[in-house]
């Protein structure tokens, strides 16, 4: 019987140490997650109102509703977004992350920045992404982008064509690229440049210009009122608000461009920084804020965890410098 006793007793001790062994486990990997403790700031390059703003905005509206942080929105405009990059980057701080585009990469290879997208910032979650939309008005004689593409063939300075603000960017690569695949020197393309989407459209409609290539978002509503004819869009698939607008591939140009929504922080973040950044976009990503934000403009809600988004990057300057290169454009 005593001896019965000393073994439950061994037992009762051993099972004792291994709870209190699992519990300091559990607690040593409680201390290593990472979560914001002070208000976080989310800097977009765009004014009020603008693509990067309207981000910024739904991410704080998902920070807050779900009780994540304190966050604030910061506008820092200008250099085609070069300035909210560098505020984030120069802050070094995982309090602070920014709201990058395609811009971030094609102010790189052209100069106009200093700031590297590969070095200088960490990529902690791709959020989405945008088609380009070739659109003339509903009066132009182009019926369709073969039409088009068959002007410029004859004379690629012929037709004025809006990128909005986006000289080397998304904008820009998804009208060059279609000349490409006709064979046509995109350097020669009379390209037009405004302050940004919204000056494109104006210009558009008050007939000051001949097409413009730009996010969808800025063509889908003029389209669908009438006003505007969408030729193609640069995605993989026909965007769902406007099912009779076909995709340049389908127009038999294999052509893919998309402006995408990616979510940096400095650079040297810590991994337990960067996993506590990836867990809580990817909450946003999820959350119905977010899914109707990226309805509003068709564009894909896709998520990418900060290594695939790295990988992502690195492929992505690649093909903008190898664009960019061609047209003349790189530093």
């Amino acid at each position: 019987m005593r001896n019965e006793k000393h073994v439950w007793r061994a037992r009762s001790i051993a099972l004792a140490g291994c709870l209190a062994l699992l519990s300091v486990s559990t607690a040593d990997v409680r201390a290593e997650e990472w979560a914001p403790s002070k208000v976080v700031e989310i800097v977009v390059g765009s004014a009020a109102g603008g693509g990067n703003d309207k981000s910024g905005r739904a991410i704080q509206k998902v920070l807050t509703q779900e009780q994540i942080a304190e966050s604030v929105v910061l506008n820092k405009v200008g250099g085609g977004g070069g300035i909210a990059y560098g505020y984030v980057s120069q802050k070094g701080d995982p309090h602070f992350i920014g709201i990058a585009q395609g811009g971030l990469m094609s102010n790189h290879i052209s100069g106009r920045s200093e700031l590297d997208p590969l070095t200088d910032v960490t990529p902690l979650s791709y959020m989405g992404n945008e088609a380009v939309a070739i659109a003339v008005r509903t009066d132009s004689p182009y019926k369709n982008i073969s039409e088009l593409l068959a002007q410029l063939e004859k004379d690629p300075a012929s037709l004025s064509i809006s990128v909005g603000s986006d000289r080397g960017g998304t904008n820009h690569s998804g009208i060059a690229l279609l000349a490409k695949a006709k064979g046509i020197d995109a350097k020669q393309l009379k390209i037009v440049i405004f302050g940004g989407g919204a000056e494109s459209v104006t210009n558009l409609l008050g007939g000051h210009i001949d097409a413009m290539s730009q996010l969808q978002n800025n063509a889908i509503p003029h389209h669908q009122a009438g006003t505007m004819r969408i030729l193609c869009l640069t995605s993989a698939e026909r965007a769902a608000s406007v099912p009779d607008v076909p995709t340049c591939k389908e127009e038999g140009y294999d052509v893919i461009a998309n402006n995408w929504t990616v979510v940096l922080g400095p650079k040297d973040m810590t991994p337990e920084q960067i996993a506590g950044w990836e867990k809580i976009l990817k909450r946003v990503s999820e959350s119905q804020v977010w899914i109707d934000l990226m309805a509003s403009s068709s564009a894909s809600n896709e998520y990418k965890n900060s290594a695939e988004t790295k990988e992502f990057f690195a492929a992505d300057y690649q093909r903008a410098k190898e664009l960019m290169t061609e047209l003349g454009m790189a530093k």
